[in-house]
């Protein structure tokens, strides 16, 4: 399986969320699931920037999806002797809970029917270099119809 074509390149601003735990509650016998307000308010946020960047109907076909999660840097990496670039983030949220929200950002755009369209996924977690801000970079790829 090879990538072939960058369908669509966004930058969400602020720092990743990663998908939190269902919570429910129960009503008059039944239990009625919903997503926490953080998570689905990063979402929305993220759903209407991806919607900007890709006007089209949802793409129908197998995609490589890539997410580059960049979270703020914290205080104990702004030492001089710290790097300048970017360094591997290595606390919560997981990666795995980060590309979740994603792609349930994508789906909610209208940029993809659904996730399972995505048969290849490539994320990686670090923090900011010392001269931006955090923001989860996605982008999405074609791929051949056959691995």
């Amino acid at each position: 399986m090879s990538r072939t074509e960058l369908l669509m390149e966004a930058l969400v601003p602020g720092d990743p969320i990663g998908k939190g735990r269902p919570r429910g509650t129960a009503r008059g016998g039944y239990v009625k699931l919903y997503t926490p307000k953080r998570t689905a308010d990063w979402e929305r946020a993220a759903a209407l920037l991806v919607r900007n960047a890709w006007k089209r109907a949802p793409y129908e076909g197998p995609v490589h999806v890539e997410f580059d999660a960049v979270f703020h840097r914290p205080k104990r990496l702004l030492r001089k002797r710290d790097p300048e670039q970017r360094v591997w983030h290595t606390s919560k949220p997981d990666i795995d809970n980060v590309a979740k929200s994603g792609l349930d950002s994508l789906v909610m755009a209208g940029m993809i029917r659904d996730d399972v369209q995505c048969v290849s996924l490539q994320c990686r977690s670090m923090y900011t270099s010392k001269a931006e801000g955090p923001c989860l970079e996605l982008r999405v790829y074609t791929v051949d119809e056959l691995p």
